[in-house]
């Protein structure tokens, strides 16, 4: 059950308690009240011929007795006034003789109280009360109450538990909630974020585990990557390093004498420098993809320009590097969205340079670009070349990773790293699809904002 539930839930219980006590203490009073057993009782006294004054004092003679009391009103003549004995009828005389001599007679069942009542009637009056001594028939009217009680009581500890059992489902949550925080925060991110002992229930508290163990997965790829980048360039600046080092030796040496190889040697050395500049100058390069201040700066141009123009560039590389590159460009040429021509174009052009790396002399590079039925501008660049092995595939964005056929080839595994985050910078998708031996097609899918 969900916490907010539970609060429902206990706001019902809150103010159910109020409502029943209310319930309660009115049933009570009316139960307690003597009105409640000498209704009728109270209706014939109005009936009475007597002043409202007199009326008036004998109803607050009665409220005074207990609810379960019988009384009678006997007029100094012997007048039954009002009578709720059954042995004493309304509107009957009976003699003082008669009378006195009943009372000592059932004296030993009846408690007897005579109370003057200072009427306006000629006569004095005498109201006459009395109880049965055994206290059985009270004893019964008495459960109702007993009962009354009983539930209260009961409804009053159920939300007292309910309050208990709310209180520490709440503050187990929180407790696990803080200590799978603190094992991030201790740097601890290998170990899974669970509800360990699973004796708090799932709710909105709990739910944030999840969450914590997405960001945690997200923290360990970020760590794993980050070892990776660093391994990457270990041993991609560890080679070019050595070399240099190796000659700068053999130079001071002595070992390398002739000055044909000297001068052979240093333009070696200027090469492999060249070569590592170019290194960390990628490095730091792809480095800036992931400043967010660069991905924000995104500015509204056309993309169909840039697709047109970059496909007939295309087109003369191909030319240069004996390769058959084709066109097929449907677009309007009034299409804007926000983007950074310089990033879009080195994504292009690490795609394309690819696709002519792993062509040969006289094949085929085809450039399609079109909008399909979702309003989004596709663009495919696709090649018949030797294509990539299907476990290469899940793969082949990842920062340093160097697929089968690329290994042949000089390079860091950074460039279509770099189109994934250029891609992903501006929030379009990229798909490749490849066969081993039959070619490959990078699929770009440009979302088209309508006004």
């Amino acid at each position: 059950m969900t916490i907010r539930k539970q609060f429902y839930i206990l706001a019902l219980i809150l103010l159910a308690i109020p409502v029943t006590c209310v319930i309660f203490v009115t049933t009570y009073r009316y139960v307690k009240s003597p009105e409640r057993y000498m209704e009728n009782g109270f209706k014939e006294i109005k009936d009475l011929d007597l002043s409202e004054k007199d009326i008036k004092t004998v109803e607050d003679n009665l409220k005074l007795l207990p609810p379960d009391i019988e009384t009678a009103i006997i007029e100094d003549s012997g007048h039954v006034l009002y009578s709720t004995m059954e042995e004493f009828q309304a509107d009957t005389t009976i003699s003082k003789v008669e009378t006195w001599r009943y009372f000592n007679d059932t004296s030993s069942s009846y408690f007897y109280q005579f109370t003057a009542l200072n009427l306006e009637l000629n006569t004095s009056t005498i109201l006459i009360s009395r109880i049965d001594r055994d206290k059985k028939k009270s004893a019964k009217k008495s459960h109702l109450m007993t009962y009354l009680l009983i539930f209260l009581f009961c409804i009053v500890c159920f939300c007292v538990m309910f309050i208990a059992l709310l209180s520490k489902n709440i503050f187990d949550s929180i407790i696990i909630i803080k200590n799978q925080t603190d094992q991030i925060s201790n740097g601890d991110i290998n170990t899974p974020i669970t509800r360990k002992g699973g004796s708090v229930k799932l709710n909105e508290i709990t739910s944030i585990l999840q969450s914590l163990e997405n960001m945690r997965i997200s923290l360990l790829e970020v760590q794993n990557r980050k070892s990776k980048f660093i391994m990457g360039i270990s041993h991609d600046l560890r080679t070019p390093v050595a070399i240099i080092k190796g000659y700068i030796e053999a130079l001071k040496d002595g070992v390398i004498t002739d000055k044909k190889e000297i001068n052979q040697t240093y333009e070696l050395i200027e090469g492999k420098t060249e070569r590592l500049e170019t290194m960390i100058n990628t490095l730091i390069n792809y480095m800036k993809l992931n400043d967010n201040d660069i991905r924000e700066q995104l500015i509204p141009s056309s993309i169909s320009r840039l697709i047109i123009d970059f496909s007939k560039e295309a087109e003369i590389t191909g030319t240069i590097y004996k390769r058959k590159v084709v066109s097929k460009i449907d677009l309007p040429v009034d299409i804007e969205i926000p983007l950074d021509k310089n990033l879009v174009n080195r994504a292009f052009e690490n795609i394309f340079s690819n696709a002519i790396r792993y062509t040969e002399e006289g094949d085929q590079i085809t450039l399609i670009s079109f909008i399909d039925e979702e309003n989004n501008i596709i663009f495919k660049i696709q090649d018949d070349g030797i294509g990539i092995a299907k476990k290469d595939l899940d793969h082949i964005f990842e920062l340093f990773y160097r697929g089968t056929n690329s290994r042949r080839e000089e390079g860091m595994g950074i460039g279509l790293s770099v189109v994934k985050n250029i891609i992903d910078t501006h929030q379009w998708k990229i798909n490749v699809e490849s066969e081993k031996n039959k070619g490959t097609t990078f699929i770009i899918k440009i979302p088209v904002k309508t006004k």
